[in-house]
């Protein structure tokens, strides 16, 4: 429905004198000018979307920015007044119908809260819109616009509309931040971009900013400022255009006005290098994606040519802004990582801005094409000393597979100290995981219960295989069994499997043995359609530890995981926080720098799960859910390899 008295008024900031030409599609009608504003009547010669366009000379080589969008009927008047008169002599406006075609789709990204949550776009999909506010790297836009924005929360809040603040500031600041902040934003969250590519792909440019995204197509209903205070003589009008739309989107109406320019502030957003395809794209997809990505591997599609990537170009983006690939899930802001598989905040935002400017190739060189693909046969550690294979195991197409145990004697027939162990499922298509334990039966059965105690050694999805960490090593004692645990999974089709396991002897004897242990907790109970359901488990180091890695494990429930030490003196430290767990993408974080802890340091693992549809990944969001070893139940486990 179109209101026919709304005035957008424009405020002239350094321009004494404006003479406006009248240009385009419609009359565009010159009503006031003074000192402070020009004035122009907007009149349709038909019906549909327009754009209010200006410049301040007219060529042949003239650019046009355009300042409003609306929704228009031929012979309907609106007033607007322009803001943005650049200090130039001149002013010339034009009022242009614009294509019926939808706009893009805003593409899924996950972003991290001051409070070390994460906060992801289509996890949303079951509220009304989404109110993203980019303050750019100057928070105080938020604080300035507080008292509207816990305005707008407290009216549309129960119309399911949710808002975001979206910062600009580097994962280093988030302390500060959250001092800065504290609570002045009520329940808002401040999300922070720190590659920029959010702000990149949405923000046009200019700061603060307000973007209304409608969740029922992902597409922008509404981009520009939150609030105009406009002056037309002695009086003063504040307009509220986001309100506005907000409005018309709970009502199941078209938005009146889609677009407003906002004043020119640098948002501060980093440059981006335009990067070349053959050059810099196929090279960055080859070092982070063709490990997964290639034919016949674990990935859903191969990146073969520059074709395929333009197709797919769409879901690399989103899957590259929400984190989930490459897939490492590690806040940064913690701990340094020596096998982290996260890409830089450049490499992000080039290839982010590759795909933006439509996936370009300039040449004919395409490397993808010419890549050799690494033998999958071969060991990723290189060959082992000694192979360990278990029978052949037969799975069916369908239904579900209970545990198997298989067990193997220890192949030396004496006392050895391994450098490294790992495990080569033999199809990858139904070895959903394999743990492997060591030691006498009891010692095995203490472990062996879901795993709880640790292992020996593992292969989960995500989960790199790599040398134990330098200095170290594990015993594997003359009369130890070994047992192997499979967890398959049925593929629709009638399959088998050999799943191996490498050993790789150590020349000589290590300084330390490493222990793989953990906190757990099976005391747990998770409600139907419940999200961020707590879950906690503590361990205390006896003797003086060195830590060297972690890796939490809970099923497809599973949403975040921190790790945090106490230590005897009371002081506390996070050293490791996965604020998006996924169960298909397990990995072992390897500390950059180990961490040495004294005797009485208690080590505590928080977690939550996620029981409800919003989780793509729930099983029964109806399901009351308790400890269990198959994937529609849960477990909650946090994996410690240390030394004492």
């Amino acid at each position: 429905m179109i209101n026919n008295s709304i005035k957008l008024s424009l405020v002239f900031t350094a321009c004494l004198l404006c003479m406006c030409t009248i240009l385009g599609q419609g009359d565009v009608n010159l009503l006031n000018v003074n000192n402070e504003s020009v004035e122009v009547e907007l009149i349709p010669s038909m019906d549909g979307e327009f754009s209010l366009e200006t410049t301040a000379e007219l060529s042949e080589s003239t650019i046009w920015k355009s300042i409003m969008s609306f929704r228009g009927k031929a012979s309907t008047p609106k007033n607007f007044i322009d803001p943005f008169c650049e200090s130039k002599q001149a002013k010339f406006f034009r009022l242009k119908q614009k294509l019926s075609e939808p706009t893009p789709e805003v593409s899924n990204f996950r972003l991290l809260t001051l409070d070390d949550d994460a906060e992801e776009l289509y996890y949303n999909w079951n509220k009304k819109g989404i109110v993203l506010f980019f303050t750019g790297q100057d928070v105080e836009n938020a604080l300035d616009a507080k008292e509207h924005l816990l305005s707008l929360q407290s009216e549309f809040s129960s119309d399911n509309i949710l808002i975001w603040v979206i910062s600009l500031s580097g994962k280093e600041d988030r302390e500060q931040l959250h001092e800065k902040v504290g609570q002045n934003l009520g329940s808002i969250p401040v999300l922070q971009d720190w590659t920029h590519s959010v702000t990149r792909s949405l923000c046009r440019g200019s700061t603060p900013e307000a973007v209304l995204i409608d969740t029922s197509s992902w597409r922008i209903k509404y981009q520009g400022p939150m609030t105009m205070d406009v002056h037309k003589g002695d009086v003063s009008i504040s307009l509220t255009p986001l309100k506005n739309a907000i409005s018309n989107l709970v009502s199941d109406e078209l938005p009146e006005i889609s677009f407003i320019r906002t004043a020119e502030t640098d948002s501060g957003i980093n440059p981006v290098a335009k990067a070349d395809y053959a050059q810099d794209i196929a090279p960055l997809l080859i070092k982070n994606c063709f490990p997964c990505h290639t034919e016949g591997d674990i990935a859903p599609w191969a990146m073969s040519d520059h074709g395929v990537i333009k197709e797919f170009s769409s879901l690399i983006k989103s899957s590259v802004l929400a984190g989930e690939m490459p897939p490492w899930h590690a806040d940064p802001k913690y701990s340094a990582f020596s096998n982290s598989k996260s890409m830089s905040e450049e490499e992000i935002s080039m290839l982010v801005d590759w795909i933006d400017r439509g996936s370009p190739n300039s040449g004919s060189n395409d490397p993808l094409k010419t890549y050799m693909k690494p033998n999958d046969d071969a060991w990723p550690m290189g060959k082992p000393d000694v192979i360990i294979s278990i029978p052949r195991q037969n799975i069916p197409a369908t239904g579900s597979v209970d545990y198997r145990y298989l067990e193997k004697n220890n192949p030396f027939g004496r006392d050895v100290w391994l450098k490294g162990v790992a495990v080569k499922p033999g199809n990858r298509e139904v070895v959903h995981h394999c743990l492997v334990f060591k030691g006498t039966y009891w010692e095995i059965f203490l472990q062996s219960l879901g795993g709880l105690g640790g292992f020996f050694a593992g292969y989960v999805p995500g989960m790199e295989q790599e040398f134990f960490p330098e200095g170290t090593g594990k015993l594997l004692k003359k009369n130890d069994i070994i047992q192997f645990q499979m967890h398959y999974t049925t593929s629709g089709k009638s399959a088998s499997d050999v799943t191996q396991l490498g050993l790789y002897l150590a020349d000589e004897k290590p300084e330390k043995e490493l222990v793989t242990s953990s906190a757990f907790s099976i005391n747990f109970r998770i409600p139907p359609n419940k999200s961020k359901v707590p879950v906690r488990a503590t361990t205390t180091f006896r003797k003086p530890t060195t830590l060297y890695e972690f890796s939490p494990h809970m099923h497809y429930r599973g949403s975040s995981a921190k790790y945090t030490l106490k230590y005897p003196d009371g002081v506390q430290k996070t050293i490791l926080n996965v604020p998006a767990y996924f169960f298909d993408w397990q990995a072992l974080y390897r500390l950059e720098k180990p961490i040495s802890v004294p005797a009485g340091t208690q080590l505590r693992i928080e977690g939550t799960f996620d029981n409800t549809e919003q989780n793509r990944f729930n099983p029964d969001p109806n399901a009351t859910v308790t400890f269990g070893e198959q994937s529609w139940e849960e477990m909650f486990i946090g994996y410690i390899n240390y030394t004492q």
